[in-house]
C-alpha cells in the first residue's frame, strides 16, 4: 500500500491544489491512503468527506516554538470540528496579517529596494501576502540582484522560493519577523486532545540533531519518510524512532508550484511498506 500523509492544498498559504485536484492527482499516482495536513489549517478536511475514491486521515500541521526553533508538527486523524482548530488558523492569519508590512519593511533594507506592499497586493488582489508572495514580487522584477540570481539561475534550485526562505526568512536568518505561535507541548496536547496522534515532520530539517526530540513531549511519532531526506538519512530516522518507541510516518510535504521538485507520493519510502501505516492506523483507533 502506498501512503502520503503530508500534503498541503490550497487551503495552506503557500499551497495551491484543490482537494479535488489532490484526490484526482493520487489516485493517478496509485496513492492508497493520503492525509491532507495543512499548515494551520483544517478546512480541506470539510472537503475530504466527499470522497471515497481511496482512504483519507484527517491532518493539520502545526507551526510550532520547541527550544529556540520553530518546528511543524502534524495532527493525524484529528477531530478537525473542534474549537482549537479554528483557534490555531485564526491565530495564524492574523500573524500573518500583522508581519506583512515589517517584512516589507526587512526586506527593503536587506536587498536596498523599495517595494511597497500596494505593489505587492496590486499582482495577488486575492491573497493575503506572505513571504512567498514578496519574495515572488523580488525574483520576478528584480531578476538580476545579485542576492537574488543564485535562485534564478546560478544554484540550479529546484526549489527557489523554499530555499530562499530558509535562507532568508528562518529563525536566526536576516529577514527572520517573530510571529506569535503556541508552544510545541501545547500542540501535542491540542492534537491528543481531538482524538489524533502528534508526528513530528521532516524532522532533519527541523531539529539539529536527533537527540533534540527525546526533549519533544507528547510525540507519538515521527516523519522517518520524506522528500527532503536521502536514503541513509530515512534509515536513519527509521532506527532512532525503532529505539525511541515512535510511530513512522511518511510524508511529500507536497505543495504545488511553490515546491516544485517535490511530487504528490514522493516520501522516499522504499518499501512503501504497509507495516507502519498500519501501526498509524492502529494507533489513531485506539484513540476513538
Amino acid at each position: 500500500m502506498k501512503a502520503d500523509l503530508h500534503i498541503h492544498t490550497k487551503y495552506s498559504f503557500d499551497g495551491e491544489a484543490s482537494v479535488d485536484e489532490i484526490f484526482t492527482m493520487a489516485k493517478s499516482q496509485g496513492i492508497d491512503c493520503i492525509a491532507l495536513t495543512d499548515h494551520n489549517d483544517v478546512r480541506a478536511n470539510i472537503e475530504a468527506q466527499r470522497y471515497d475514491s481511496l482512504k483519507w486521515i484527517a491532518g493539520i500541521e502545526v507551526d510550532c516554538y520547541f527550544k529556540s526553533g520553530i518546528v511543524h508538527i502534524v495532527g493525524l486523524g484529528i477531530d478537525f470540528q473542534a474549537p482549537i482548530y479554528r483557534t490555531i488558523a485564526s491565530n495564524y492569519i492574523n500573524e500573518l496579517q500583522r508581519i506583512m508590512d515589517i517584512r516589507v519593511h526587512v526586506f527593503n533594507r536587506i536587498f536596498g529596494l523599495k517595494m511597497t506592499l500596494d505593489q505587492i497586493q496590486k499582482v495577488n488582489p486575492k491573497s493575503l501576502i506572505t513571504n512567498v508572495e514578496m519574495t515572488r514580487f523580488m525574483f520576478e522584477n528584480f531578476p538580476d540582484h545579485p542576492q537574488f540570481r543564485p535562485y534564478l539561475n546560478e544554484k540550479g534550485t529546484t526549489n527557489p522560493l523554499a530555499d530562499f526562505y530558509w535562507d532568508y526568512c528562518a529563525i536566526g536568518k536576516p529577514a527572520y519577523v517573530k510571529m506569535i505561535l503556541p508552544d510545541a507541548s501545547d500542540v501535542t496536547h491540542y492534537i491528543h486532545q481531538t482524538k489524533g496522534i502528534a508526528i513530528l515532520a521532516h524532522p532533519l530539517i527541523s531539529v539539529s540533531s536527533l537527540a533534540d526530540v527525546q526533549q519533544l513531549h507528547g510525540l507519538d511519532g515521527i516523519e522517518a519518510y520524506c522528500s527532503y531526506h536521502d536514503p541513509q538519512q530515512c534509515e536513519n530516522v527509521r532506527q532512532f524512532a525503532k529505539d525511541q518507541g515512535l510511530l513512522i510516518s511518511a510524508g511529500s510535504d507536497f505543495h504545488g508550484k511553490n515546491k516544485p521538485a517535490i511530487q504528490l507520493g514522493d516520501t522516499h519510502d522504499p518499501a512503501q511498506s504497509d507495516v507502519w501505516l498500519a501501526r498509524i492506523l492502529e494507533a489513531i483507533a485506539s484513540k476513538r
